[in-house]
């Protein structure tokens, strides 16, 4: 009989986290492909492998982004999107070579070093034979009214308003043709970047908890088109359950190391962005409840019902294959 030490937490329900017992680096195996396009990032579609493996290379979504507690905040919410059992596609941190990533910007092709720095999430095949309208517009509206009435809908409302998300537009969703997948999130939680360095005082931490995003789109369209059936203010509590998952994840974070103190440096940052998902889950129905009882505020829910002159949004495009 396996006697377990006292105050280590059960792995028995963890089976589907083993992974994130090691750091979630991966390396380019081949010159990636440039997704063309007015992308806020540049973006390439290519196979990486964790180093030494010998299994087929994964294809991955490959994003450059200079500042570095983005790559972890996005890091971050793939990992802690697996511990609630959400429908974010995997991520990791991809080593590449400048030659692999035609079309890097200049700077970083300049730059003293020859690898270069990224973020990876699994590539969820959009399905294209699925009749689409050809308008921007209506485009918009046909995402929305499909997802809203899926599960997915709500869960990903409540999901942005976790991690103080309020980047979540018409593109950054994925229809596989089988589930809708939540992707981009380098927008999430901005209170933990500003809060790092003074992550353990109490006050850091309070900042992280109190985050409010100005916008949480998702929400707004699923209470607008299920006023009464979203059932969103339902799932903090079933959450909660789950939170003993996102604090082990959080426990691996903290051990994991890499060679390379670059790769470090953002495998800490993400550690930090993983705690701060876990504090603000507690306060999450309060935070939810807020929202849906202020459904006219701005300041809440979107800024286009704002009366002033709207400001043009940079938006990040979902590459197409």
């Amino acid at each position: 009989m396996t006697t377990r030490k006292a105050g280590a937490v059960a792995t028995d329900n963890f089976a589907d986290l083993q992974r994130w017992r090691e750091p979630p680096v991966f390396r380019l195996l081949s010159t990636g492909t440039l997704f063309s396009g007015s992308h806020i990032n540049k973006t390439w579609r290519g196979l990486a492998q964790t180093p030494g493996s010998h299994e087929a290379g994964l294809p991955m979504l490959v994003k450059y982004m200079a500042r570095k507690p983005v790559i972890a905040a996005e890091l971050a919410c793939a990992v802690a999107a697996r511990a609630l059992k959400l429908q974010v596609p995997g991520g990791s941190l991809v080593i590449a070579q400048r030659d692999q990533l035609p079309g890097l910007p200049n700077s970083v092709r300049g730059s003293a070093t020859d690898l270069v720095l990224c973020y990876g999430s699994e590539y969820k095949f959009p399905d294209d034979t699925v009749a689409r309208p050809t308008q921007a517009q209506d485009v918009e509206e046909w995402i929305w009214r499909r997802l809203c009435h899926t599960a997915q809908g709500p869960i990903g409302g409540v999901w942005d308003e976790l991690v103080a998300n309020d980047d979540r537009h018409c593109e950054n969703v994925v229809y596989d043709g089988a589930n809708w997948w939540l992707i981009d999130h380098e927008a999430s939680l901005p209170s933990v970047a500003k809060a790092m360095k003074k992550f353990a005082e109490a006050q850091a931490r309070q900042s992280v908890i109190d985050e409010k995003a100005a916008v949480n789109t998702l929400a707004h369209e699923v209470l607008t088109r299920r006023p009464n059936d979203h059932k969103m203010d339902a799932l903090p509590a079933h959450w909660q359950t789950l939170r003993k998952r996102l604090s082990w994840l959080g426990d691996q974070a903290q051990a994991w190391r890499t060679p390379m103190p670059e790769v470090n440096a953002v495998l800490e940052m993400a550690h930090l962005y993983l705690r701060g998902i876990e504090l603000r889950l507690p306060a999450l129905a309060l935070h939810l409840s807020d929202r849906m009882q202020n459904p006219e505020s701005a300041s809440l829910w979107n800024s286009y019902k704002s009366s002033a002159p709207a400001t043009p949004r940079k938006t990040t495009l979902r590459p197409r294959a």
